[in-house]
């Protein structure tokens, strides 16, 4: 179970001076980070509406674009609403109640051009399903997170209509003062969804030489190349880069990210005749060299024809979670985000200050080397700088639970901390 969970953005994380282009290689991504099953995509529309079930291991994908525009009660344009949308309802082990996994994104602007900015509805959970008797047209009630002008409201009551042609969507008016208005918000489904790329099986791996002479691993989805991936900057635990992050490093791009698992020790991995120790003493008395090494990985991945260099982010355990920081204070381009789970932190707000993108922290209650405390600390100083956080500290769990061959292995927050982290960079990055 989690022990704390705390969350924190920008005091206005929703109304920025413009609105993001939402591209068609953003909702690639998004399709990506929330698909994993055999994909069924819809071929007509129905207007008849009755009680039915989804088959186990099956899910359907609605993939689109919002298009609407807000009257106020004379019937007069009041906003213009334009964005997109990903929705994936999976089949659960209740028949009649499957997942489902939304991420909707849209500018409002006034007709004027006046008030631009933004919204976010993501952490969708379902409470009702219905499907029109051809199984076309799919109705969800349930509930999501919102972000808003003062900041994200959990809970707020959705409601869906979808099919292959259309989407609306009604965002609970009394949990957001009417601020989308007391109708749905309409899209529009592209007709093409079927023939996008969903979280491929299939994967490119290759060694590369990305700094001096060091090789690193390197792994994307087949059939990218022509495709502007985010990138992900993944590092080692004290045990250096083993089958085991090559694994997380594979686990990672099939979601539909082109990961480079990196090197910080020159070729060598722990082993009964290699402590880990004797390869971290090195890295830790000549840090600057490990952070070279980093910021190259990053530039690597920034050349790269199938990887967008605005969408990189670091991830790394134990040894690597401090190095992910590490590149954060220290990196030569932005970031779009950094994920610690479990390695050493700072706690200065002045040095933390210069981070200007969001960190996901993973750490358990009962780490000897990485407390409670510190952990805490951290968190303040990154609220101090309005730095968007997500903090997880899994109660009863100690130092490296997510690693399968440590003696501290948690499975279930284990995966439970993946999910948030899957989640977490389909979010930022």
């Amino acid at each position: 179970m989690i022990y704390t969970l705390m969350l924190n953005g920008p005091s206005k994380p929703s109304h920025e001076t413009s609105i993001k282009v939402f591209s068609l290689s953003w909702i690639l991504v998004a399709i990506a980070s929330v698909t994993g099953g055999n994909v069924l995509i819809n071929s007509a529309y129905a207007q008849t509406e009755a009680p039915s079930t989804m088959t186990s291991g099956t899910s359907k994908m609605f993939v689109g674009q919002i298009s609407s525009t807000q009257r106020g009660a004379e019937g007069n344009a009041e906003w213009l609403q334009s964005g997109i949308f990903v929705l994936r309802i999976n089949a659960g082990e209740d028949p009649e109640l499957p997942q489902a996994h939304l991420i909707s994104r849209f500018g409002m602007v006034m007709p004027d051009g006046n008030a631009m900015h933004s919204h976010k509805v993501y952490n969708f959970a379902v409470d009702s399903y219905t499907v029109g008797g051809d199984g076309m047209t799919h109705n969800l009630m349930g509930t999501a997170t919102v972000t808003m002008r003062d900041g994200p409201v959990s809970k707020v009551p959705i409601s869906l209509m979808v099919n292959n042609s259309a989407i609306e969507m009604l965002i609970g008016p009394e949990m957001v003062d009417s601020h989308f208005g007391t109708d749905p918000v309409h899209g529009i489904v592209y007709p093409a969804s079927g023939q996008m790329p969903v979280a491929p099986s299939e994967l490119e791996t290759n060694m590369v030489n990305y700094y001096e002479n060091v090789d690193g691993y390197l792994a994307y989805p087949k059939g990218s190349e022509d495709s502007k991936l985010p990138g992900v900057v993944m590092i080692h635990e004290n045990r250096g880069l083993n089958e085991h992050i090559k694994n997380m490093a594979e686990q990672l791009a099939k979601e539909g990210y082109v990961v480079l698992a990196v090197d910080l020790f020159d070729g060598e991995v722990a082993s009964e005749s290699i402590t880990p120790q004797s390869l971290t003493a090195p890295v830790r008395e000549n840090p600057e060299v490990a952070v070279a090494n980093l910021n190259s990985a990053v530039s690597y991945l920034s050349s790269l024809e199938n990887v967008d260099s605005s969408r990189i982010a670091s991830i790394g355990w134990c040894f690597g979670g401090g190095f992910s920081l590490q590149l954060a204070l220290n990196a030569e381009r932005p970031l779009a985000a950094t994920v610690i789970y479990y390695g050493s932190l700072v706690t200065d707000e002045q040095e933390l200050s210069v981070i200007h993108w969001p960190v996901l922290g993973v750490f358990g209650s009962e780490d000897q080397s990485i407390t409670v405390d510190t952990v805490n600390q951290f968190k303040s100083a990154l609220d101090a700088n309005s730095i968007t956080n997500e903090i997880y500290i899994y109660k009863g769990v100690g130092h490296a639970f997510a690693n399968p061959s440590n003696a501290n292995h948690a499975p279930d927050e284990t995966k439970d901390a993946w999910q948030k982290t899957l989640r977490f960079l389909s979010e930022y990055v």
